[in-house]
């Protein structure tokens, strides 16, 4: 839909140049067509008052408000004084000279807050492509960080990409269309501003503003308005912002390597990869909050393309989750359990234990002194979340109905309100057998 060829007759960037350079560009002998330059104010100040423009000490533009634009007038070129006051006689705010050169088009952006006010110049060419929008972008929102602006989303094609305050992009033309566009901080997806569908109409050429501030108790809400910048130069649109979508629904879920021999790994969720750095056993990544519905989880050895698990999944509104990575890597599989997090009883803590290690027999769950937690579990067996009561307690994992101890889990506290998962790990045959405590609730 957007073209980025280069385009005859147009500046490739627009140029922005102190007051008293502008008209200092290449040299060219022939003589100009006439001595007359076109030159207009936009009043890009979000807490500015209302201005008057003089030139040469005589009134030219009178009462523009924060986000009008003058139109374009025509006034004889070379070096021109320029005063901006407060409308009515007050402060002066600009006051410069600088040359205009014949024939050429100017518009002065007053920028920033109006204890700092400032001016940006463009010289600029305006005329239009037959079949084509031309658009360009100014950052005028002192606040706000550097912004992208994208087709639809958070995450969709740049269309304007990586402008900071004061930036003003070059014109790029654009076929004509009804656009939905987003602004996002620059390199980031999370929008800060959707705006309402905007028609670019071919034959028309416009400068897109960001104003205001992204503050929200200072009564300049930050917007997007664009600015015809052809015929008369004097006509502006707000672009509305849509109503904010509610907020997607959410899920909870924790990735658990639990293959004993299998290397690190990368975590991808549709395709994008989760973890910074690999996960390895028998770690896990913590609670994750993603959005609800039917999700691609892919585990891949770190570093590269080779998926060791890939599944769909759907993930539940509201409902939590972990999703063990289990066996050995020869036969590595998923194993997605659902969390129920409710909080114990008083004096109670919550317990739940899953038997991961893929060569031992059927065992028991003991409390020394107390008796039998969970009884003969197999390999990928998953209990429910038990109340036992809070304090400290000795565990003893234990052949299946045999009383042999093979694996002690000395002075495990349970805290008070405190959810655990407890779950058996590594191979007996290296004698790697151990158990592994998780807190869901931390």
């Amino acid at each position: 839909m957007f073209s980025r060829r280069p385009f005859t007759g147009l500046l490739a960037l627009a140029a922005l140049v102190p007051l008293s350079m502008v008209g200092c560009g290449d040299n060219d002998d022939s003589p100009p067509q006439s001595s007359m330059a076109n030159i207009r104010v936009i009043h890009a100040s979000f807490d500015g008052p209302p201005v008057d423009v003089s030139i040469d000490g005589a009134l030219a533009i009178q009462n523009l408000a924060f986000g009008q634009s003058s139109g374009f007038a025509s006034v004889e070129a070379g070096t021109r004084a320029v005063k901006v006051t407060a409308s009515g006689g007050g402060a002066t705010l600009i006051d410069k000279s600088f040359d205009l050169s014949p024939d050429t088009d100017y518009t002065v952006f007053a920028v920033n807050r109006a204890s700092a006010l400032e001016e940006l110049v463009s010289a600029e060419s305006r005329s239009p492509a037959q079949d084509k929008a031309r658009v360009r972008f100014l950052h005028a929102s002192p606040d706000a960080p550097a912004v992208d602006i994208k087709i639809s989303r958070g995450d969709g094609a740049a269309v304007f990409s990586n402008v900071a305050f004061k930036g003003l992009t070059g014109y790029i033309d654009v076929d004509p269309s009804m656009l939905d566009l987003v602004v996002t901080p620059a390199g980031k997806t999370d929008v800060v501003v959707a705006l309402e569908p905007v028609t670019l109409e071919a034959g028309q050429v416009y400068t897109i503003l960001a104003l205001g501030t992204l503050a929200t108790d200072d009564g300049y809400p930050f917007s997007v308005k664009a600015y015809v910048d052809n015929e008369a130069g004097r006509t502006a649109v707000d672009l509305k912002t849509k109503t904010p979508a509610p907020a997607p629904e959410t899920s909870m879920v924790m990735v658990i390597h639990a293959s004993p021999d299998a290397p690190g790994v990368d975590l991808l969720l549709d395709d994008k990869k989760v973890n910074d750095a690999p996960l390895t056993f028998p770690n896990n990544t913590g609670y994750l909050s993603i959005e609800s519905g039917k999700r691609n989880i892919k585990v891949n050895v770190a570093g590269t393309d080779t998926t060791a698990i890939g599944a769909d999944i759907d993930f539940m509104a509201d409902k939590s989750y972990s999703l063990f990575a289990i066996d050995q890597v020869a036969a590595i599989a998923p194993l997605l359990v659902e969390d129920d997090l409710t909080a114990p009883a008083p004096g109670k803590a919550h317990v739940r234990f899953l038997h991961l290690s893929p060569d031992a027999p059927a065992v028991d769950i003991v409390a020394k002194g107390v008796g039998t937690v969970f009884g003969d579990r197999r390999f990928k067996d998953v209990t429910a979340f038990t109340p036992v009561d809070a304090g400290t307690v000795t565990l003893e994992v234990q052949l299946a109905g045999q009383g042999q101890t093979v694996l002690t889990v000395p002075d495990l506290q349970l805290m008070d309100g405190k959810i655990y998962t407890i779950w058996a790990r590594g191979l007996v045959a290296d004698g790697s057998l151990a158990a592994e405590l998780i807190v869901n609730n931390p």
